[in-house]
């Protein structure tokens, strides 16, 4: 899936851009607390322009969001009335929230600093399997022994050869299985999401995982070792 791929879809809007919600996923509400986020280093790979990052920056130290599309960028300011600083060509900053538009796969430890938190509400899905990889990859390089993860996947059927894509949760077992801890926290069943009347789907689930961090480079090892990476 080509970067183009989402540029072409913010600039359609509409049904192209589907995947961004209007409010805050009840997800980061529930498990994302302001006692558990509260003076943290939260990062939101593949942002968009999600309100969920309004949410993150009411009670943690530094919301860091990456979305490769200005554009997507510029709206979430602007819909949400925050003045802002285009301090370089890749960085963009209100208060507490910064946006990088970069590739995340270019991310460094360095450029990002310490990350308490990641929200991947719509990254994993996103991303078909070859490109699933690097973002794994990524996250083991720039996270740190501690970092937890709130992930959110669909699982449905018929597969769709696009995204979201469908994941199962032992997939998400097979990715983040070695150097963390796996606590599968949600799974409904929602007859009335829009793709299953879309797309006529016999069932979709949302799963929801928190993950936490135990040791470093143990996913690289791990995937290298059964050839998923390569």
């Amino acid at each position: 899936m080509e970067a183009s791929f989402w540029f072409k879809s913010w600039d359609l809007g509409g049904f192209y851009t589907s995947f961004h919600r209007h409010d805050i996923h009840p997800y980061v509400l529930q498990y994302m607390s302001p006692e558990e986020i509260e003076g943290k280093n939260i990062l939101v790979p593949l942002c968009g322009k999600t309100v969920d990052m309004l949410y993150l920056s009411q009670f943690a130290n530094k919301v860091i969001g990456v979305e490769l599309v200005e554009k997507a960028i510029i709206q979430f300011f602007e819909e949400n009335n925050l003045k802002y600083e285009q301090i370089d060509e890749e960085t963009f900053i209100s208060g507490n929230i910064t946006i990088l538009k970069t590739d995340f796969m270019a991310l460094t430890k360095e450029r990002i600093g310490r990350i308490d938190w990641v929200l991947d509400r719509a990254s994993l899905v996103a991303l078909p399997y070859e490109m699933r990889k690097d973002y794994i990859r990524t996250l083991d390089r720039i996270t740190d022994v501690g970092t937890k993860q709130l992930i959110v996947t669909l699982e449905y059927f018929p597969l769709i050869n696009s995204a979201p894509f469908s994941i199962q949760p032992n997939e998400v077992e097979d990715y983040y299985g070695a150097g963390h801890i796996i606590n599968h926290v949600e799974q409904p069943n929602l007859p009335n999401h829009g793709m299953v009347r879309k797309w006529g789907l016999e069932y979709l689930i949302e799963h929801g995982f928190v993950i936490i961090k135990y040791a470093n480079n143990l996913v690289l090892e791990k995937l290298k070792v059964e050839n998923i990476l390569v």
